[in-house]
């Protein structure tokens, strides 16, 4: 689209829902520059009744719509040129909280932090399953496939109902919100017929505009606790052990397990913060972990239900861990941080907070993550982490990376950390891209990635017939290509 469109297009969309939706103010603008992309306008609509006139008016156009539903520089940061940023974030609205059936009904806009202060107020004995930001969308969090800390860690599986809206403006509602009078949309996932609320995740086929997700009720009794061992290759002794904890439901959270460099960011330290400089050894990152009171690597797992039931698992895990040479076995009175603690055990008890410290601070503000999936199993997950980390020191970076093992998979967020710099950014992503590489050539697949790496991402798995299949699909639903994904 040459820039008389451009301008015309986004002067159509801004007179169909007024200047106060829509902005292309440079300044607002240029955070979410990808390398020598950038988007032309960001509107943000308030309800469906606006984001209607929206799609109408960029049909009209032959505009290109790229939906987040919250844009936040870093987080949706724009990897097509010329587009325009469609931001969910002001459809905020929590529809429904229900605490007899434990569920909530939601708009895209919805952090997790509101949904808590929402069920806090109302004095709910609800907790929320929280990856991690408290500002994400919780309807992202389903979009993205993201995992986080509770029993309820897989956001996909707990998902029941959403309303979409489709490239011609027409609202659907899928399971059973497609019979009129429904009494369950939100309690079962399927109504009758295809099952196609997975066509709306990490895809550009429409734009989800309510989004129902299971909540945990609170359990009678919980304990988080904590494993942490002193070496680098005890990482694949932890799986083995818990590998059987999880696939028996011993263990049922989304167990995170991180290493010392991880949680000492977290905690709030730098790089800077150790002597030394480039790619820590791994002497020093066992002495980072020391600087916390942990080993090189930390689990953190919980065990629910009736006191009993808890006393006799909490036997359980510490005779199974025991096993591991050097391993500690914690819990909140013993661990050493309690920031650290206090932010961890609150996520697996449904909490929703922020951390003493913010991951991307370890080396200057800026980080690019990559998020590979491997089976619950030592062996597999430390060649996983052997090449990762032998990628990133090859370009001069750490490896700061924490797995959440759910089910019978672990998915891997794996973080490189610079200084935002734009000549850093070159490096950092020709790094990411070198390990999607090597993870795929090893047959561990990218679950979801930053917006600048998708491409990597996509071509690890598009077979020609996965690829045809998409594009069928594509062309059914959004023939104009109104819709781009990052």
């Amino acid at each position: 689209m040459d820039a008389t469109r451009q301008a015309a297009a986004v002067n159509a969309i801004e007179a169909s829902v007024g200047g106060a939706s829509l902005t292309r103010d440079p300044a607002m603008l240029a955070p979410f520059r990808s390398g020598r992309n950038l988007p032309i306008a960001i509107v943000a609509p308030a309800g469906e009744e606006e984001l209607s006139r929206i799609l109408a008016a960029a049909r009209s156009a032959g505009a290109a719509l790229q939906p987040a539903s919250r844009a936040a520089p870093g987080r949706d940061a724009a990897a097509r040129d010329k587009i325009i940023i469609l931001d969910l974030s002001r459809m905020n609205k929590i529809l429904e909280v229900n605490e007899e059936l434990a569920y909530c009904l939601v708009e895209p806009g919805v952090t997790f932090q509101q949904l808590s202060e929402h069920i806090s107020e109302r004095g709910l004995r609800l907790g929320i399953d929280c990856p991690g930001d408290p500002d994400e969308s919780v309807a992202d969090a389903f979009i993205q496939r993201r995992a986080g800390y509770t029993p309820y860690a897989d956001h996909y599986l707990m998902q029941c109902g959403l309303e979409v809206m489709l490239a011609d403006g027409r609202s659907v509602r899928t399971g059973m919100g497609a019979m009129p009078k429904s009494t369950c949309w939100q309690l079962f996932k399927f109504g009758y017929g295809p099952w196609v609320d997975g066509l709306f995740t990490q895809s550009d086929l429409g734009i989800v505009t309510k989004v129902g997700l299971w909540l945990m009720p609170s359990p009678p009794a919980a304990k988080p606790f904590a494993v942490t061992v002193p070496g680098e290759d005890d990482l694949a002794a932890l799986f083995d052990v818990l590998g059987p904890l999880k696939t028996n439901m011993v263990v049922p959270n989304g167990v995170a397990v991180a290493n010392a460099l991880h949680e000492a960011a977290l905690a709030g330290k730098t790089r800077r913060d150790f002597a030394g400089s480039g790619p820590m050894k791994a002497s020093e990152i066992g002495k980072a972990g020391a600087s916390l009171g942990l080993g090189y690597w930390t689990l953190y797992g919980s065990l629910y239900g009736l006191p009993e039931n808890v006393s006799i698992a909490w036997s359980m895990i510490s005779d199974a861990f025991s096993s591991i040479s050097g391993a500690r076995i914690l819990s909140g009175t013993d661990f050493a941080n309690r920031g650290l603690w206090d932010w961890r055990a609150g996520m697996m008890s449904g909490s929703v907070g922020a951390p003493p410290g913010r991951v991307p601070a370890w080396a200057g503000g800026s980080s690019m993550r990559v998020s590979p999936v491997s089976p619950v199993d030592g062996a597999d997950v430390l060649r996983l982490y052997e090449l990762s980390r032998d990628a990133a020191g090859r370009h001069g970076f750490d490896l700061l990376t924490e797995t959440n093992a759910i089910w019978r998979s672990a998915q891997h967020l794996q973080h490189i950390c610079w200084n935002g710099s734009s000549e850093g950014n070159g490096k950092v992503r020709t790094c990411a891209q070198e390990i999607i590489e090597a993870q795929a050539s090893a047959g561990f697949g990218q679950t979801h990635v930053e917006a600048s790496l998708a491409g990597a991402a996509r071509a690890s798995y598009e077979s020609g017939a996965t690829a045809q299949l998409h594009a069928r699909v594509k062309r059914a639903l959004d023939p104009a290509n109104l819709f781009v994904s990052a």
